[in-house]
Protein backbone atom coordinates (compact mmCIF):
# COMPACT_ATOMS: atom_id res chain seq x y z
CA UNK A 1 0.00 0.00 0.00
CA UNK A 2 1.14 3.45 -0.76
CA UNK A 3 1.32 5.93 1.97
CA UNK A 4 -1.13 9.09 1.52
CA UNK A 5 0.93 11.86 3.09
CA UNK A 6 -1.51 14.20 4.94
CA UNK A 7 1.02 17.46 5.72
CA UNK A 8 -2.08 19.64 7.69
CA UNK A 9 -4.40 19.20 9.76
CA UNK A 10 -7.05 21.22 7.95
CA UNK A 11 -6.22 18.04 5.53
CA UNK A 12 -7.35 15.59 7.55
CA UNK A 13 -9.93 16.92 8.83
CA UNK A 14 -11.43 18.08 5.11
CA UNK A 15 -10.86 13.77 4.72
CA UNK A 16 -12.21 12.79 8.06
CA UNK A 17 -15.42 14.59 7.52
CA UNK A 18 -16.13 13.17 3.67
CA UNK A 19 -16.61 10.00 5.48
CA UNK A 20 -19.59 10.97 7.16
CA UNK A 21 -22.52 9.16 6.86
CA UNK A 22 -21.02 6.64 4.46
CA UNK A 23 -21.52 2.83 5.45
CA UNK A 24 -18.88 1.50 6.32
CA UNK A 25 -19.36 -1.81 4.07
CA UNK A 26 -18.49 1.20 1.30
CA UNK A 27 -15.59 1.96 3.00
CA UNK A 28 -14.04 -1.13 3.41
CA UNK A 29 -11.77 -2.14 0.46
CA UNK A 30 -9.80 -5.26 2.50
CA UNK A 31 -12.65 -7.14 4.45
CA UNK A 32 -11.30 -6.00 7.40
CA UNK A 33 -15.11 -5.53 9.16
CA UNK A 34 -15.26 -8.88 9.67
CA UNK A 35 -11.55 -9.46 11.40
CA UNK A 36 -13.09 -8.88 15.07
CA UNK A 37 -12.45 -6.59 17.56
CA UNK A 38 -10.62 -2.97 16.53
CA UNK A 39 -12.17 -3.38 13.15
CA UNK A 40 -13.72 -0.66 12.78
CA UNK A 41 -10.65 1.72 13.45
CA UNK A 42 -8.57 -0.66 11.09
CA UNK A 43 -10.83 0.07 8.12
CA UNK A 44 -10.73 3.61 8.42
CA UNK A 45 -7.45 3.39 8.81
CA UNK A 46 -6.57 1.40 5.88
CA UNK A 47 -9.56 2.31 3.50
CA UNK A 48 -10.02 5.69 4.00
CA UNK A 49 -6.84 7.36 5.11
CA UNK A 50 -4.97 4.48 3.20
CA UNK A 51 -2.21 4.01 5.57
CA UNK A 52 -0.72 1.11 6.63
CA UNK A 53 -1.75 -0.18 10.60
CA UNK A 54 1.16 0.37 12.79
CA UNK A 55 2.34 0.41 16.46
CA UNK A 56 4.93 3.31 15.99
CA UNK A 57 4.81 5.58 19.27
CA UNK A 58 4.64 8.60 16.62
CA UNK A 59 1.30 9.73 15.77
CA UNK A 60 -1.02 8.27 12.74
CA UNK A 61 -0.52 11.42 10.59
CA UNK A 62 3.24 11.82 11.70
CA UNK A 63 3.96 14.75 9.44
CA UNK A 64 0.95 16.50 10.51
CA UNK A 65 0.95 15.36 14.07
CA UNK A 66 -2.29 14.16 15.00
CA UNK A 67 -3.13 10.83 16.30
CA UNK A 68 -6.84 8.79 14.59
CA UNK A 69 -9.10 7.35 17.20
CA UNK A 70 -12.73 6.25 16.07
CA UNK A 71 -14.79 6.24 18.99
CA UNK A 72 -18.20 4.29 19.30
CA UNK A 73 -20.85 5.91 21.52
CA UNK A 74 -24.31 4.74 22.22
CA UNK A 75 -27.43 6.18 23.42
CA UNK A 76 -28.10 6.48 27.06
CA UNK A 77 -31.05 7.56 29.20
CA UNK A 78 -29.69 11.51 29.27
CA UNK A 79 -27.86 11.58 25.61
CA UNK A 80 -25.54 10.42 23.71
CA UNK A 81 -21.95 8.95 25.30
CA UNK A 82 -19.14 7.42 24.75
CA UNK A 83 -19.08 3.44 24.91
CA UNK A 84 -15.20 3.02 26.00
CA UNK A 85 -12.14 4.61 26.81
CA UNK A 86 -9.73 5.67 24.38
CA UNK A 87 -6.58 3.50 24.03
CA UNK A 88 -3.69 6.04 23.38
CA UNK A 89 0.04 3.81 23.29
CA UNK A 90 1.50 0.92 24.96
CA UNK A 91 3.74 1.54 28.02
CA UNK A 92 7.49 0.96 27.21
CA UNK A 93 8.76 0.14 31.05
CA UNK A 94 12.33 0.31 30.10
CA UNK A 95 12.27 3.56 28.10
CA UNK A 96 8.87 6.04 29.83
CA UNK A 97 10.76 6.48 33.17
CA UNK A 98 13.26 8.33 30.93
CA UNK A 99 11.41 11.52 30.05
CA UNK A 100 8.92 14.62 31.02
CA UNK A 101 5.45 14.53 30.45
CA UNK A 102 6.73 16.97 27.50
CA UNK A 103 8.36 14.69 26.42
CA UNK A 104 6.45 11.56 26.75
CA UNK A 105 5.77 8.91 24.18
CA UNK A 106 1.63 9.80 25.15
CA UNK A 107 2.13 13.40 24.75
CA UNK A 108 4.00 13.05 21.11
CA UNK A 109 1.49 10.95 19.95
CA UNK A 110 -1.79 12.64 21.19
CA UNK A 111 -1.47 16.09 21.97
CA UNK A 112 -3.63 16.60 18.86
CA UNK A 113 -6.51 14.06 18.06
CA UNK A 114 -8.69 13.28 15.21
CA UNK A 115 -11.72 11.69 16.39
CA UNK A 116 -14.30 10.03 14.54
CA UNK A 117 -17.33 8.57 16.38
CA UNK A 118 -19.91 6.49 15.28
CA UNK A 119 -23.11 5.00 17.00
CA UNK A 120 -22.74 1.60 18.49
CA UNK A 121 -25.87 -0.43 17.73
CA UNK A 122 -26.97 -3.87 18.49
CA UNK A 123 -29.80 -4.28 16.18
CA UNK A 124 -27.42 -4.00 12.83
CA UNK A 125 -24.16 -4.96 11.51
CA UNK A 126 -21.14 -3.36 11.58
CA UNK A 127 -21.54 -2.85 7.94
CA UNK A 128 -23.98 -0.67 8.43
CA UNK A 129 -22.68 1.74 10.96
CA UNK A 130 -21.45 5.08 9.81
CA UNK A 131 -19.41 8.13 10.85
CA UNK A 132 -21.50 10.44 12.32
CA UNK A 133 -19.46 13.14 14.14
CA UNK A 134 -15.69 13.76 13.18
CA UNK A 135 -13.61 16.37 15.00
CA UNK A 136 -10.39 17.74 15.61
CA UNK A 137 -9.14 17.24 19.73
CA UNK A 138 -6.83 18.94 21.95
CA UNK A 139 -6.78 18.48 26.15
CA UNK A 140 -7.81 21.96 27.63
CA UNK A 141 -5.37 23.70 29.85
CA UNK A 142 -7.18 22.69 32.91
CA UNK A 143 -7.52 18.94 32.18
CA UNK A 144 -4.13 18.64 31.43
CA UNK A 145 -2.51 19.60 35.19
CA UNK A 146 -4.51 16.55 35.86
CA UNK A 147 -3.43 14.35 33.12
CA UNK A 148 -0.06 15.25 33.47
CA UNK A 149 -0.23 14.44 37.12
CA UNK A 150 -1.48 11.01 36.14
CA UNK A 151 1.41 10.33 33.86
CA UNK A 152 3.66 11.00 36.83
CA UNK A 153 1.80 8.68 38.75
CA UNK A 154 2.32 5.73 36.39
CA UNK A 155 6.06 6.97 36.23
CA UNK A 156 7.26 7.01 39.38
CA UNK A 157 5.49 3.78 40.02
CA UNK A 158 8.06 2.01 37.25
CA UNK A 159 10.91 4.27 38.82
CA UNK A 160 9.78 2.54 42.40
CA UNK A 161 10.04 -0.93 40.48
CA UNK A 162 6.13 -0.74 41.25
CA UNK A 163 4.36 -1.18 38.24
CA UNK A 164 3.05 -4.71 38.58
CA UNK A 165 0.70 -3.39 41.58
CA UNK A 166 -0.54 -0.21 40.24
CA UNK A 167 -4.34 -0.07 39.24
CA UNK A 168 -6.15 2.03 36.67
CA UNK A 169 -8.66 3.13 39.43
CA UNK A 170 -5.44 5.22 40.80
CA UNK A 171 -5.39 8.08 38.75
CA UNK A 172 -8.09 10.55 37.26
CA UNK A 173 -8.08 10.79 33.68
CA UNK A 174 -5.13 8.98 32.52
CA UNK A 175 -5.26 5.42 33.03
CA UNK A 176 -2.77 2.05 32.60
CA UNK A 177 -4.85 -0.39 31.24
CA UNK A 178 -4.50 -3.82 30.14
CA UNK A 179 -4.01 -4.21 26.63
CA UNK A 180 -4.24 -8.19 26.43
CA UNK A 181 -6.67 -10.48 28.37
CA UNK A 182 -4.71 -12.69 29.68
CA UNK A 183 -2.34 -12.49 32.54
CA UNK A 184 0.64 -14.54 30.81
CA UNK A 185 1.67 -11.66 28.71
CA UNK A 186 4.01 -9.48 30.78
CA UNK A 187 6.71 -6.97 30.15
CA UNK A 188 10.00 -6.24 31.49
CA UNK A 189 10.71 -3.64 34.23
CA UNK A 190 13.45 -1.25 35.07
CA UNK A 191 13.74 -1.46 38.52
CA UNK A 192 11.90 -4.83 39.81
CA UNK A 193 12.52 -8.42 38.72
CA UNK A 194 8.76 -8.86 38.98
CA UNK A 195 7.49 -8.57 35.28
CA UNK A 196 4.51 -6.40 34.96
CA UNK A 197 1.31 -6.69 32.20
CA UNK A 198 1.55 -5.26 28.80
CA UNK A 199 -0.61 -2.42 29.89
CA UNK A 200 -1.28 1.01 27.72
CA UNK A 201 -2.04 4.22 28.74
CA UNK A 202 -5.44 5.52 28.12
CA UNK A 203 -7.67 8.23 28.30
CA UNK A 204 -10.44 6.90 30.79
CA UNK A 205 -14.32 6.38 30.73
CA UNK A 206 -15.16 9.22 33.28
CA UNK A 207 -13.06 11.67 31.29
CA UNK A 208 -14.52 10.56 27.90
CA UNK A 209 -18.21 10.26 29.09
CA UNK A 210 -18.84 13.04 30.98
CA UNK A 211 -15.90 15.84 30.21
CA UNK A 212 -14.41 17.80 27.29
CA UNK A 213 -14.49 14.90 24.78
CA UNK A 214 -18.30 14.80 25.25
CA UNK A 215 -18.14 18.04 23.16
CA UNK A 216 -17.71 15.60 20.09
CA UNK A 217 -20.75 13.91 21.06
CA UNK A 218 -22.63 17.08 21.51
CA UNK A 219 -21.93 17.57 17.30
CA UNK A 220 -23.60 14.30 16.78
CA UNK A 221 -26.40 15.17 18.95
CA UNK A 222 -27.27 18.65 17.07
CA UNK A 223 -26.96 16.84 14.06
CA UNK A 224 -30.19 14.55 14.64
CA UNK A 225 -32.03 17.38 15.69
Amino acid sequence: MTKVVYETKEEILIKGKEAIGIPLKEIDKTGRLKTGKGAIGTVIEESWFEYKVNSKSAPDFEEAGVELKVIPYIKAKHGLKAKERVVCNIINYMEEYKYTFSTSSFWKKCETILFMAYEHRTEISKEEYCISAVELFNFHIDDLKIIEKDWENIVNKIRQGKEHKITEGDKHYLGDCNKVEQDTTIRQQPFSCSKAKYRALSVKESYIKYDKINSILSVVQDEKI
